[in-house]
């Protein structure tokens, strides 16, 4: 049965933001998040989220931390380090994972980036921005049974975002494609789903393959896959 996913709402989002302290003359770092969204690949980590830091107090250590709405400060990892004589650095967070916990494909889990500058007095927990985090993942559930009944297709990942995105059903390793089918634009993280008969059109019971990539021609090497069966 597919999985039921869990997902940070705005409401819980804007709270989080509200806990940390804006930006003033006396805070004045800034940070460069380098992407909108990261993705989480279940039992093998995080694309490594990398923060430019400008701003900082000449030569003073900093922490930088990754903060999910309604928890703990660091939730999601923390960085420390030394900003140059320019009051430059470059901050890493190393595995960070959805804080939903959710290994299913993810619209993107909401995280606050926060820095804390120590050559600062009082030293207090500046808000640079935030980002989102998403499974690399494809999910075809296994419900209706039947099969010219609709199933839910869902896939996200950060290499689908913004692309229009195609399911092609195979039996094993071929490549003749048996289906082909839009699933949609993938959002910021990747993101997209929609009901649909998986079954081809003369099919047999059995296992299938459903590849889904950008464009309307199956790309096996940049694609991503998922099993199905058919009762």
């Amino acid at each position: 049965m597919s999985r039921r996913t869990s997902l940070i709402g705005a409401a819980a989002a804007a709270a989080a933001v509200a806990s940390f302290v804006a930006p003033s003359a006396a805070m004045a770092v800034t940070g460069t998040i380098s992407a909108p969204c990261y993705s989480h690949i279940v039992g093998s980590g995080t694309q490594p989220l990398i923060v430019g830091l400008t701003g900082g107090t000449p030569g003073a250590g900093f922490v930088m931390a990754a903060t999910a709405p309604g928890k703990g400060l660091g939730s999601q990892g923390s960085a420390s380090g030394n900003f140059d004589a320019a009051g430059k650095a470059l901050a890493t967070i190393e595995n960070i994972f959805p804080p939903s916990g959710s290994i299913d494909p993810l619209k993107g889990d909401v995280i606050a980036i926060t820095i804390k500058d120590f050559g600062v007095t009082p030293t207090v927990d500046q808000l640079l921005g935030q980002t989102l985090i998403t499974n690399l993942g494809l999910d075809v559930s296994t419900t209706p049974r039947n099969p010219r009944a609709k199933r839910s297709v869902r896939v996200s990942g950060s290499p689908f975002a913004g692309k229009k995105l195609y399911g092609f059903v195979v039996k094993g390793t071929s490549r003749k494609i048996l289906k082909r089918f839009s699933i949609g634009t993938g959002n910021v993280c990747g993101y997209a789903s929609r009901k649909v008969v998986v079954a081809p059109k003369s099919f047999r019971k059995g296992t299938y393959r459903l590849y889904v990539n950008p464009g309307t021609k199956l790309d096996k090497p940049n694609s991503i896959m998922s099993g199905f069966r058919i009762f």
